[in-house]
């Protein structure tokens, strides 16, 4: 009898407090999972943003805003790392960040040596993994968003996957220009770099047809998407020029950064969707 009133009140306390019950494992940590992912997304993006500005400062742009991007990236880089870190809430998420730590010391060291085309060439060998590294944490965070919150109905979980989805456009757009630099640096190694840059060029084209047709686009979604395209426009109705090195380094370095602005603003209006 007493084992069935014990039960009696941990049924109900269940029912009429499930936000007590479940308002841990709905965040990630102090902030939301759908701000997680947006910042472990932004991983993914100044891994290549640092690597794009290490190789074109290699190659002789090196104006002060090049050099800021570089300056800038590593801090935000490590500073997020350590929030990600810090408000991890479980054990394959803590495995992530601990092998992003790992590639992140020797990525690290690298770039903080002087920029020359020795150590663009090893950066250009680890950036990868320091992507697949950090795509990887994106992927836990959003994992454990999924099984945590599966006793909710609610568009959460979509717009989480669409967070990471439009994040990802943000780490392509500079993807794009390192891999153009790269090709235009190291012609010994142009076919590997032509064939990333037109594999990047796809997946890029491509999800930007997706997120058009997102029945959780806003007005100024539409809008920003609107700009985006008419950035785009240029490479897409080019594309064997841009794919050959036709295009102005500088006018490259501009659009794709234009376009990771576009998409930064498009991912946090679709975080703050989620959060409402």
């Amino acid at each position: 009898m007493m084992k069935m009133k014990i039960t009696m009140v941990i049924v109900t306390s269940f029912l009429l407090c499930p936000t007590t019950l479940f308002s841990q494992s709905q965040n990630y940590g102090t902030i939301s999972y759908s701000k997680a992912v947006n910042i472990s997304g932004k991983q993914r993006m100044l891994s290549q943003k640092m690597s794009k500005a290490y190789l074109l400062i290699t190659k002789g742009i090196n104006n002060s805003e090049i050099t800021k991007e570089l300056t800038s990236s590593k801090f935000i880089f490590e500073k997020q790392l350590e929030i990600l870190s810090k408000n991890a809430t479980n054990s394959a998420i803590k495995l992530s960040i601990k092998n992003v730590n790992r590639v992140w010391a020797d990525f690290k060291a690298i770039i903080n040596l002087p920029p020359d085309y020795t150590n663009s060439m090893a950066i250009l060998q680890l950036n990868t993994k320091l992507l697949r590294a950090s795509h990887d944490l994106v992927l836990s965070i959003e994992q454990s968003s999924n099984y945590n919150n599966q006793f909710f109905q609610n568009k959460n979980q979509d717009l989480v996957k669409i967070i990471n989805t439009s994040g990802k456009q943000r780490m392509l757009s500079q993807r794009l220009c390192l891999y153009y630099t790269a090709m235009t640096m190291f012609p010994k190694e142009d076919t590997e770099y032509k064939r990333i840059l037109n594999t990047v060029f796809d997946e890029f084209d491509n999800v930007i047809g997706n997120l058009l047709i997102s029945s959780y686009n806003t007005t100024e979604i539409e809008e920003e998407l609107g700009t985006v395209m008419s950035q785009w426009e240029k490479f897409q109705i080019n594309r064997r020029g841009f794919t050959n090195g036709d295009f102005p380094l500088e006018e490259v370095f501009r659009t794709t950064n234009q376009l990771t602005k576009s998409f930064n603003k498009i991912t946090g209006i679709y975080e703050g969707i989620a959060n409402n």
